[in-house]
């Protein structure tokens, strides 16, 4: 079972299901959302990012172990390990978690942290959940029987709002410190209206309630009207939004989780 206490989420899944190609569509929404993210990918053992002919390869061909490229932009550190792959720890600990506040892991099934698994029937491959204990999602083009949250492929959207209540009620997202130059966008996150949030006043934030649905939908109400009917307390922020008006049931508004 998952043992990590590090913000990690893993994809899984047989080959040809498209794992690259959902991280692709997935980051840029989880970025506008304010997250930093990293990327870890197991690959084949041949594989090269350098490029022949480039400075950098010429040096690591006569012989360099560790060779990196900076730049004002971004620098790349490539080491030869001929004594074996590094261990899953090493590999982790090479990260700047100062600058991360979630870290997606495509590959590295058999390790243990929280995935999502991504299944096309086309493949006639069995699902890897139950096997695998830590798969707490699933990303399918035709339902399964399973306990588990099932998002389509195209429903991007709601495998974001997934991902960030996950991180928002992380322990590990919680307790890591902060870099002293960390400057970042708040988590936002994108929930849906299960009331009408009036928007009489100015301010520009209103004290709500977050919660998540069974399939992990985030669904948001204005923390006031809970707490007249019994509910819980403010737990983020409702941001207005941008063409003022009135919020209706089912609207989809930007809140800003509270630290806990």
């Amino acid at each position: 079972m998952m043992d990590n206490p590090l913000p990690l989420l893993g994809f899984v899944a047989w080959s040809g299901t498209g794992k690259t190609t959902l991280l692709e569509q997935l980051i840029p929404l989880l970025t506008r959302r304010g997250l930093r993210l990293g990327v870890l990918k197991h690959t084949h053992h041949q594989f090269d990012m350098d490029k022949p002919g480039k400075d950098s390869y010429r040096l690591r061909k006569a012989g360099a172990g560790q060779v990196m490229a900076a730049s004002s932009l971004r620098h790349a550190l490539i080491r030869e390990t001929p004594e074996g792959e590094p261990s899953f720890a090493d590999l982790l600990a090479s990260f700047d978690w100062s600058r991360l506040d979630l870290l997606l892991i495509e590959g590295f099934k058999h390790e243990h942290f929280p995935k999502i698994e991504l299944h096309r029937a086309a493949l006639g491959r069995p699902l890897m959940y139950p096997s695998d204990p830590d798969v707490i999602a699933l990303v399918s083009d035709e339902p399964h029987e399973t306990p588990l949250p099932r998002f389509e492929f195209g429903a991007l959207p709601a495998l974001c709002d997934f991902i960030c209540a996950r991180l928002a009620e992380s322990p590990a997202q919680s307790s890591r410190p902060e870099s002293p130059e960390a400057d970042h966008m708040p988590l936002r996150l994108l929930a849906r209206a299960i009331t009408s949030i009036p928007l009489a006043g100015s301010e520009p934030l209103l004290p709500g309630h977050l919660s998540q649905d069974a399939n992990g939908i985030l669904q948001v109400g204005p923390a006031h009207a809970l707490m007249r009917a019994g509910g819980q307390v403010t737990n983020c922020l409702i941001e207005r939004p941008s063409q003022p008006h009135d919020i209706t049931p089912g609207e989809r508004v930007w809140v800003r989780p509270l630290a806990r």
